[in-house]
């Protein structure tokens, strides 16, 4: 080859050479400095090369990222840069090694972002180099922290869940559960894992809870109480929710969470027992009785059915609870509750209203069939009861009401039927009324006399009229009965025997009572300052006066106020008074004697007084009840019974005083039997101070 073909085949080398060179450098500034991946090359620890989509990634320029030795500190953060340095520092000479790794970046701007970064080790000439490319990957490192902080509080709240939770399959299978799972029914987690919900679920229970399994498989979230039985067999109370389990838009299974509320529901039986049951005898009370009433009622106006109201108050029941004490009182309150429910219809509801007052529902019932029933329960509560040894027994008034249809309310249904009960205790007892609206007129009569109750003493409408009692040995006035009258304003003259028992049952006798004490005692002493031969005033006291913690000191006051000696003071009570509480009452009496107060029993007779009653309180009186009285003149009993009193009295060194005297074979027959005394029309009628014509020397009547 000539010298010219070689050196033109040189040129064309070289020419070639410099073609090759440019097109590397083209394809070096397209596929790596204007690469979208960012890339470098890291000398020791010095960049020797970065790319510009590095520089755009971290904000820095080329001449700082070059000319910067500690730059690679500025970038890399403190916690991660030890990574760095061992791939620097920790491989051998001309071993070329890729590593892949993670680490947190520093931009300019001082924002943290997270790279992946792909790196090669070469050495070359003695020196190492590290080739690599690097991904920002800080949305997908942000997504796998919040899905692992997502599986980790699904795992706590999950596993550490005080509540029972766990997940089935579409059978009903366990296949997963917290450790709660196992403290609520009481098998172990491998135990579990191969059963399925079925045995814990009781009968009664199981297709609701089946219908609530399949609603959740279908997509329904539902919410729901059961009663499940655990490993012992006990009963636990539970409140479950479940929830479709969900795979790629699929349900493979169902969530359940399950909390015990057995105390809850304890607790809200408690309540309830509280609010609508008697805490004695555990019937219903008047709320949940009323409640009841008012569905029965609203149920009637659609069948057209009547609906009955018995209302029941035993008779005598606070004789008993005193003489008993109060604790075998609310014993016996219990078995006559029970004997009650007994004896009723399924439909029927007995209830509890106060005290000895009880309530008795009959759905659906005609007056026939109510007052089978009102009969029945008379029948079988004076049937004996026996109480820690002691046989007793009890009768009840009771009360009949029916629905009239449509617009009845509970309240007045419940009013009607307590009226005709109310009219039963004062004229039968052990007996029934029905309810009429002529009961309902006498209602309103009462309820007028308790209003007028309230104002009678301020507006000075009671009056004293005063009946003599006079010696039958002498014929000389003895004593005055203070007897009260009320001028109602509109009703007219009320007669005591109407207006004292509202007052008793209102509270309003305590007023009355000691305004009549005031007025009487005033009224004797005036006779006296008038020069009228001195003589007692009797004034009649009730069991509630009686009763009334302050009543001595009343009298005490009323004596100190009015300047009378308490030797011209007598003091009535009721023969039926003696079937309180004995103690309290001989208590009572004994402190009001101390005072040197005379103390009469009225009415002698009538009642259940035991002549022991007699014995045990030394009255100064004994009054003999009209009745007997009356009977003398008619050659009847009564003589007998007369005689025997004033007999009886005598011994026990009382006087005795014979009522209702109304003619000369009466009081002469008295008069024989050695009576002390005597009261009655014969002598005078009750009559207003003004009409008494008493002079300073002794009144005699004949």
């Amino acid at each position: 080859m000539t010298e010219e073909e070689n050196e033109l085949i040189m040129k064309l080398k070289g020419e070639q050479t410099q073609l090759d060179a440019a097109f590397y450098k083209d394809m070096f500034e397209v596929m790596v400095q204007h690469s979208p991946v960012s890339m470098y090359i890291l000398n020791d620890w010095s960049f020797s090369y970065v790319n510009k989509h590095f520089c755009v990634l971290t904000g820095y320029s080329e001449e700082e990222m070059l000319n910067d030795e500690k730059q690679l500190n500025k970038l890399i953060h403190p916690d991660d840069l030890f990574i760095v340095k061992d791939r620097i520092l920790n491989s051998e000479e001309n071993q070329e090694t890729y590593a892949r790794y993670r680490l947190r970046l520093y931009k300019k701007d001082g924002e943290m972002i997270y790279i992946e970064v792909h790196s090669k080790k070469i050495f070359k000439n003695g020196q190492s180099f590290l080739f690599g490319s690097v991904f920002e990957v800080t949305g997908e490192v942000i997504a796998d922290l919040k899905l692992r902080e997502n599986q980790e509080r699904f795992e706590s709240l999950f596993y550490n869940n005080p509540d029972a939770v766990f997940t089935f399959d579409l059978e009903g299978n366990f296949t997963d559960l917290n450790p709660a799972c196992e403290e609520l029914t009481g098998y172990s987690k491998q135990e579990l894992m191969e059963m399925s919900f079925s045995p814990f679920i009781v009968p009664e229970d199981m297709e609701v809870t089946q219908e609530y399994f399949g609603q959740a498989a279908k997509g329904i979230p539902n919410n729901h109480d059961i009663t499940m039985l655990d490993k012992d067999g006990k009963r636990k109370n539970i409140e479950i929710t479940k929830f479709p389990v969900k795979q790629a838009g699929e349900i493979v299974g169902v969530y359940g969470i399950a909390k015990d509320i057995t105390e809850r529901i304890e607790h809200k039986k408690v309540m309830e027992e509280l609010i609508f049951f008697d805490s004695l005898t555990k019937l219903p009370n008047r709320k949940l009785f009323e409640d009841r009433l008012t569905q029965i009622l609203n149920f009637s106006e659609l069948n057209g059915k009547p609906t009955a109201v018995l209302f029941l108050d035993l008779d005598r029941f606070k004789f008993i609870n005193d003489s008993l004490g109060h604790h075998l009182g609310d014993e016996f309150l219990k078995i006559v509750s029970k004997r009650l429910s007994e004896n009723v219809r399924l439909t029927d509801t007995v209830g509890r209203f106060a005290g000895d007052e009880f309530a008795i529902l009959l759905p659906n019932t005609g007056e026939e069939e109510s007052i089978k029933m009102a009969e029945r329960l008379n029948q079988v509560l004076v049937e004996p009861f026996d109480i820690n040894g002691h046989s007793l027994s009890i009768s009840a008034s009771i009360g009949i009401a029916f629905s009239k249809g449509i617009g009845e309310s509970v309240d007045e249904l419940v009013k009607k039927a307590d009226i005709a009960m109310y009219h039963t205790k004062k004229y039968g007892k052990n007996s029934f009324t029905v309810y009429s609206e002529e009961l309902d007129q006498n209602t309103a009569y009462k309820l007028a006399i308790e209003e007028g109750l309230r104002s009678a003493i301020d507006h000075q409408e009671f009056v004293l009229h005063y009946q003599p009692i006079t010696n039958l040995k002498t014929g000389e006035l003895s004593a005055m009965e203070a007897l009260i009258r009320w001028n109602h304003p509109d009703l007219g003259m009320v007669p005591p025997d109407q207006f004292i028992p509202v007052s008793e049952e209102s509270g309003h006798i305590i007023s009355i009572g000691t305004w009549v004490l005031h007025t009487a005692c005033s009224q004797n002493k005036a006779w006296q300052e008038e020069g009228i031969h001195p003589f007692k005033i009797c004034v009649n006291i009730s069991t509630i006066q009686l009763q009334h913690p302050n009543f001595l000191q009343t009298v005490k006051k009323t004596l100190e106020e009015t300047g009378l000696d308490a030797e011209w003071l007598e003091l009535e009570v009721t023969e039926s008074i003696l079937m309180e509480n004995t103690e309290t009452l001989k208590e009572s009496l004994a402190n009001l004697k101390s005072l040197g107060i005379s103390i009469s029993i009225d009415d002698f007779g009538t009642g259940y007084t035991s002549l022991s009653y007699l014995r045990q309180f030394s009255f100064n009186r004994v009054k003999i009840d009209r009745s007997f009285i009356g009977d003398i003149s008619h050659d009847l009993n009564g003589k007998e019974i007369t005689s025997t009193i004033i007999s009886l009295a005598h011994k026990l060194n009382m006087d005795v005083t014979a009522e209702g005297i109304e003619d000369e074979i009466q009081l002469t027959y008295l008069r024989e039997e050695n009576c002390d005394g005597g009261q009655g029309y014969f002598f005078s009628r009750p009559l207003p101070v003004e009409m008494h014509k008493l002079t300073n020397t002794p009144k005699k009547f004949w």
